[in-house]
């Protein structure tokens, strides 16, 4: 089953979040981006909410033109940064990043625009302008 859900529009959708689900395959390509989760993923309670049955998901992201940015959470620097910093991710590696539990946290919606969170050994945040996010729940 999939569902499709435009942020080019005047009303914002409300998009399902799968929160703590472990993303096995990342693809970053052409004007997509996918993400492919775990194997039953329906025992995670968030999604066992919104879909019980699910065995596994795929999410694409169908960027615009302005493309995507991804920035990984670095640790205090003392004088520096005592809090720590975001630091952009100039060539992100779909590899290195699902090499270790790739966990996807949550999600901020906008015109044009979804703020993802993610953690994997740290936090990452995924600025992407999308038209739209495409839901493929797999049974």
């Amino acid at each position: 089953m999939t569902e499709r859900y435009r942020l080019d529009g005047e009303l914002l959708p409300t998009i399902p979040v799968p929160h703590d689900g472990v993303i096995t395959r990342l693809e970053i390509g052409g004007d997509c981006i996918t993400f492919r989760f775990e194997e039953d993923i329906g025992r995670r309670d968030a999604i066992a909410y919104i879909h019980p049955g699910a065995k596994s998901l795929i999410i694409r992201y169908h960027l615009t033109e302005d493309g995507f940015r991804l920035y990984r959470w670095h640790r205090r620097i003392p004088l520096l940064f005592p809090k720590g910093y975001y630091k952009e991710v100039a060539r992100p590696c779909p590899e290195k990043l699902t090499a270790h539990r790739l966990e996807y946290l949550y999600h901020n919606v906008g015109y044009c625009s979804v703020i993802t969170t993610l953690y994997s050994r740290g936090y990452l945040i995924l600025d992407a302008s999308v038209d739209s996010v495409e839901y493929e729940w797999i049974d």
